[in-house]
């Protein structure tokens, strides 16, 4: 009896705040952890296509290895959380009053409070982008998650099959689950493509990496590969990383290799022209959108077993798999590209192109309005 009047209290609060009626804009909430310049581009373009809706995003301190320089939009208000604001950040929620809430994963508790308080008057949306591993952490929360997660959220979002899967198993039906959350901003890397597909001519021997120093990227793996691959070809080709991080200072130093530190992702209209062929050897990767971006900038591609968004933009056409860790495999994939000819590498560059541009933002915010209809 008491958790109905609750849930009358809070229609009747949801009423009289005149939240039907006071206005004509959508209030959507976003409860987000690390902000990337893709997410920032998809939301801006919902806002640029549609007039009707207004967005409070919360998000995690910007990452030091990754400082995306962010230019917001006018109906568009962000906020940095941290614990120490919770209860000012609360306030600005209530005042906001969504009527949509997406929110990143569940591991942040002030998050999950705030979906509790708003569930009878807003619908509810969890982005998941791990995978189904079968830990035993993920069979724990496969058990609670009719209880705990299903009664929060009405749907989730997820970048692609690989996620949707692990979905499936915490419950959420066919028609809850929806994919395309993550999307390269298109607005940004097609026009690239496009025009290195115009012009042809000869092949950039020119690999480009984009990726964080961190263990998990396995860079150390491509570098010593690539140097080997280079020299049993003739030493033709060159590698440009791109990427920040704690493995930083470890970074191999080789005429052939040019570490050039994080770059924005405007700044990379100046690399990608001239590069060839994107390779990333992580040894995981739940998703990776740049793979995305690469793709759309019709680069072929190279990429470990363990990355996610390679089900959806690779195949024999347009690039080669390896295992992760692989070291003698993943130099094998790149002499083989060596020694195509330009002709054979531009017909692969056109098939990436072909492959990023089945994803774009028009799509990303398409699918935004189906889960929130």
């Amino acid at each position: 009896m008491e958790a109905t009047m609750h849930k009358l209290r809070m229609f009747l609060k949801f009423i009289l705040n005149g939240n039907l009626c006071k206005s004509k804009l959508l209030r959507v909430l976003i409860l987000y952890t690390e902000l990337a310049g893709y997410f920032i581009a998809c939301v801006k373009h919902l806002l640029l296509r549609q007039n009707d809706i207004k967005i409070l995003l919360i998000h995690y301190p910007v990452n030091r290895e990754a400082p995306f320089a962010f230019n917001l939009s006018n109906n568009l208000v962000s906020i940095q959380y941290s614990e120490d604001s919770e209860v000012k950040i609360a306030n600005q929620i209530s005042d906001f009053s969504p009527q949509v809430i997406l929110c990143s994963g569940w591991s942040n508790k002030f998050y999950l409070n705030v979906i509790k308080k708003y569930k009878s008057t807003s619908k509810n949306v969890v982005f998941i982008d791990n995978q189904w591993l079968g830990s035993p952490k993920q069979y724990a929360l496969r058990l609670i998650s009719p209880f705990w997660l299903r009664r929060l959220f009405q749907a989730t979002w997820v970048p692609g099959e690989p996620q949707s899967e692990y979905a499936k198993k915490l419950g959420f039906k066919y028609n809850q689950i929806f994919t395309g959350l993550y999307v390269a901003d298109s607005n940004l890397f097609k026009p690239i493509g496009e025009s290195k597909l115009k012009q042809g001519g000869v092949f950039p021997k020119v690999m480009i990496s984009v990726a964080r120093y961190i263990a998990q990227k396995d860079l150390p793996t491509l570098w010593k590969a690539f140097i080997k691959a280079n020299e049993n070809t003739g030493n033709q080709w060159k590698l440009n990383c791109f990427g920040f991080g704690e493995l930083y200072d470890q970074r191999i130093q080789n005429p052939n290799i040019s570490h050039h530190g994080f770059v924005q992702p405007e700044a990379m209209q100046a690399y990608l022209p001239e590069s060839g062929i994107y390779v990333l050897p992580s040894l995981f990767e739940p998703w990776g959108v740049a793979v995305h971006e690469m793709a759309m900038s019709a680069l072929p591609m190279v990429l470990s077993d363990k990355i996610g968004s390679a089900s959806f933009f690779l195949d024999d056409r347009n690039g080669y798999v390896f295992e992760a860790g692989n070291g003698e495999m993943l130099q094998e994939k790149l002499e083989k590209l060596m020694a195509l000819s330009d002709e054979q590498l531009w017909k692969m560059a056109a098939h990436s192109f072909e492959q990023g541009s089945k994803l774009e933002l028009d799509n990303w915010v398409d699918t935004l309005n189906k889960i929130i209809a």
